[in-house]
């Protein structure tokens, strides 16, 4: 599963929402005209069932646009946190992570353990270390919060190396 950030959750629920109680109001106005003026001559048994239940689905329409607006003011306020975190990790790791520091750690680790081969595992070697290291600083952090910022990080650090 690929992560997806608050903020964009936040956005999510927002267009959701807008659409769903525009839908919502407009179908039950649409409803509400048909009921009354009934324009296809329908008899009233058939008028009022076929209204009662579009009426119904059109007020679940705008009470799930009313509750998507009230996670996009939730999913807002986390992702303000979520941007705060990701700001003091990052602050972070521009100090004590530097590519020297990595690669002198690196090295030294696969003295002990050489559990990779091939040239495509120094990514994912730097990536775990990467990751072990926020681990420690940062004990709370999400996982997919960290791999996504670990992925962004590490293409900052090493841009085309790879």
């Amino acid at each position: 599963m690929v992560y997806q950030s608050s903020a964009q959750k936040a956005q999510d629920n927002h267009g959701s929402g807008i659409m769903l109680i525009a839908v919502g109001g407009l179908g039950l106005i649409g409803d509400v005209i048909f009921l009354t003026l009934n324009p296809m001559n329908m008899p009233i048994f058939n008028r009022y069932l076929s209204c009662g239940v579009m009426g119904a689905l059109f007020v679940l329409f705008f009470v799930m646009g009313i509750l998507s607006v009230r996670n996009y003011k939730i999913f807002s306020e986390k992702a303000k946190e979520e941007n705060n975190m990701v700001n003091q990790v990052r602050e972070w790791c521009e100090k004590e992570l530097t590519r020297e520091v990595i690669e002198e750690d690196i090295s030294f680790s696969d003295e002990e353990d050489s559990n990779f081969f091939g040239d495509d595992t120094m990514y994912f070697k730097r990536c775990e270390y990467i990751k072990e290291r926020i681990r420690r600083q940062y004990v709370n952090i999400d996982e997919g919060l960290m791999d996504a910022f670990v992925d962004e990080f590490y293409a900052d650090l090493y841009g085309d190396e790879d």
